[in-house]
């Protein structure tokens, strides 16, 4: 779960040290601001699109305090304000209560005092923001019918959930507004992904299923920085049983008309809820990896779709998963195996730029370009990217403008820290640039290192296996360590001249400088020396 954010307003500097360094102990808290005065809070409040509590001593001014609490809960209902007074009593407590605070607190309560009341005045910061945002999106009678999408796997571990997670960033940051499901109901791992603790599951939706309202959805649905709603599935797998198809028709439809889209993580088993599920989705798309069990176990779903008449086989489509192009299935055979429509992007084999982000439980450590630039294609490919016509929400390129400006408030919070800073700005493109040529020369002689190994090992190899050439270019490519050994970049040729052998690798460098692709290619060639 994310720490809860903190501002703080302190008259003095003994004050303030004495406050921060009690957060310093609480790992759940964290202190982005701390100001001086009235004025310098009623600005910053308003700045900062993700802070929970506000702090603020009795002794604050120039503006009384108990102005300050009153404006404070006036503009920003959102936010819990907690008063720290000398003395608590009485007319403090009722005064307190009457401007809008949420609580108050001793200036000189002990840690565990201080973590205890604002822990509980951040979630209930939290829980009434997600009902504004829920209720901003109760429609007319008339309103929208959002797109369902759902991603079933052929088989478990095809990467459905991280599909499903980073197709809903996608079209979140495009200005959809998205709700991810999980009905993996029995072993559904979003929270694990996302590292979030949320008290709230389907399960809870499942009573009121007859008449959902906003307020019902937004104390059920976890509202997450990267834009999409979650609704989870429940932390105890046999919960699962209590979501009946009726319950689960009545859910979808009540997200349906209040989200642009909805993308259901269906997981790999076929329960009576993801029928329900893939019956009412637009898009059904079914995961499978290049191997014949995949593609096997994802026949005999879409033949069971079909015979339950949950979905005809025509209207289901497929997605390649760990494509490469040194997979002996290719997207064309797979795509005539299944007999259905496959999308044309395929999602590449890169296990390891996805760890960090699933060990960390934070997607948004997803750095690998191959890996994103397929994700925001397919989101393109799927019409998951597209705002209606009829809907007055900004434009992709107003909601990017909209981030850069909300980033750049939020940096020039910190305040101006002289020209001294500015100097240094100035001189940060020539420092990187000054790294980034050191370090294409270290590449440089990595790239010539790679090669002559791998000409080593794949001549030793040939010497012993003459007529194998796979098995040379495998024993030659494990000399050699990502992405150098990329099939783009690598290659193995055996070449004869003047009546000896040799073989001869070819790995194309790594390129770091901007707008520089591979600048050139670099060579070795080891002897092949034939027993007698």
């Amino acid at each position: 779960m994310s720490t809860y954010q903190v501002l703080i307003g302190a008259p003095s500097d003994e004050l303030e040290n004495a406050l921060t360094a009690r957060f310093e102990e609480l790992a759940e808290a964290e202190v982005v601001s701390v100001h001086r005065s009235s004025r310098e809070v009623s600005d910053t409040v308003g700045k900062l699109p993700h802070l929970d509590v506000v702090l603020i001593h009795e002794d604050l001014g120039p503006l009384p305090v108990l102005d300050l609490v009153r404006d404070i809960s006036r503009n920003h209902p959102q936010l819990a304000v907690i008063l720290i007074a000398h003395e608590i009593d009485p007319d403090t407590f009722t005064s307190a209560m009457e401007a809008g605070a949420r609580g108050l607190l001793q200036a000189d309560a002990t840690i565990e005092q201080l973590g205890a009341r604002v822990a509980t005045a951040a979630e209930w910061s939290r829980t009434l923001r997600r009902h504004l945002e829920a209720a901003s999106l109760d429609l007319p009678v008339s309103g929208r019918r959002g797109q369902i999408i759902t991603l079933t796997g052929a088989k478990g571990g095809v990467g459905t959930t991280t599909t499903a997670i980073h197709l809903s960033r996608v079209a979140a940051k495009a200005g959809r507004v998205v709700c991810l499901v999980d009905l993996d109901l029995q072993s559904g791992d979003i929270p694990g992904y996302y590292d979030l603790k949320h008290r709230r599951s389907i399960v809870d939706l499942v009573d009121a299923a007859d008449d959902i309202s906003a307020a019902m959805l937004a104390d059920t649905l976890y509202v997450h920085n990267d834009g999409p709603h979650i609704l989870l599935a429940p932390e105890h797998g046999e919960h699962g049983e209590d979501v009946t198809a009726r319950a689960a028709r009545q859910i979808l439809g009540a997200l349906r008309s209040r989200y642009d889209l909805v993308v259901v993580d269906c997981g790999s088993s076929i329960t009576d809820s993801t029928a329900v599920a893939v019956e009412l989705s637009d898009t059904a798309i079914v995961l499978v990896n290049p191997d014949l069990p995949a593609l096997r176990g994802a026949q005999r779903l879409i033949a069971m779709w079909e015979r339950l008449q949950i979905r005809d086989a025509k209207n289901v489509t497929a997605l390649l998963m760990r494509h490469s192009r040194r997979n002996e299935i290719q997207p064309d055979f797979a795509r005539k195996l299944l007999g259905t429509d496959m999308l044309r992007t395929a999602v590449p084999a890169a296990y390891r730029a996805l760890e960090e982000a699933s060990n960390t439980g934070i997607p948004g450590k997803l750095t690998d370009e191959g890996l994103l630039r397929a994700f925001g294609r397919l989101a393109g490919e799927l019409g998951m990217l597209s705002v209606p016509d009829d809907e007055s929400g900004p434009s992709t390129d107003e909601a990017a403008e909209a981030m850069m400006a909300q980033t750049r408030r939020s940096r020039g919070n910190r305040g101006d820290s002289g020209a001294s800073i500015v100097e240094f700005a100035a001189l940060l493109p020539f420092l990187g640039l000054a790294l980034l040529l050191t370090w294409q020369i270290v590449l440089v002689g990595l790239t010539g290192m790679y090669a002559s190994h791998a000409a080593n090992e794949g001549a030793r190899q040939a010497s012993l296996t003459p007529n194998d050439p796979e098995l040379i270019l495998e024993e030659a490519t494990r000399r050699v360590r990502a992405p150098w050994d990329e099939e783009d970049a690598f290659t193995l040729e055996q070449v004869v001249e003047q009546g000896q052998e040799y073989v001869q690798v070819t790995i194309a460098m790594p390129a770091v400088l901007p707008g520089v692709e591979s600048p050139w290619d670099i060579s070795s060639r080891s002897l092949v020396l034939r027993e007698r």
